[in-house]
Formats: structure tokens, sequence, C-alpha cells
């Protein structure tokens, strides 16, 4: 599955490049999946400003599906679709 990655107001310009985007392809269906392949990749970047201590993405960080759902509760096993946005926002 190929999806876009964007951050904002996080420090993982190393990965993401200046333009603080990443298509990315990984084996997986669920926003885990994704995760883990992004830890695999990139290592402690990603874990360190995406991640709590449990390997879930910090609750103080915001994730968008396709630029409109809020993903909150229950958020690792969101089921992610070929082609799929989701912003990685630092809270405000």
């Amino acid at each position: 599955m190929r999806v876009t990655i964007q951050i904002a107001g996080l420090p993982l310009y190393k990965t993401f490049g200046k333009n603080k985007k990443l298509e990315f392809e990984f084996p997986g269906r669920t926003l885990k999946e994704l995760m883990d392949a992004l830890v695999k990749k990139f290592g402690f970047d990603v874990k360190k400003f995406l991640l709590d201590k449990n390997g879930d993405i910090d609750l103080d960080i915001r994730v968008l599906l396709n630029g409109s759902t809020y993903l909150y509760e229950n958020r690792m096993q969101t089921s992610l679709n070929d082609g799929d946005t989701l912003l990685f926002k630092a809270p405000s």
C-alpha cells in the first residue's frame, strides 16, 4: 500500500525533507502497520517524536486522515487505503 505522510510542527525534517512530506509504501493496511514500517525504515526519530512508551502514536500528536477525519480513539487500528494522506501535527 502507498500513502502520503505529511508533518506539521514536528522535527522530522531529515526523514521527510524540506517539503515535510513523504510518499511511503508499506506492507499493511492499518495505522499500526504503517507506524511499524516507518520505525523499521527510519528508526529513532520516528519513534522519539511520534510514539509513546507503549509504541502507540502519542496522544498529543494530532492525526488527520485525508484532510478531514481526525483520528483519536483506537487510532492504531484505523484501516488505511491505497492513496490515503495522513497529517501528523504537533500540539498547538
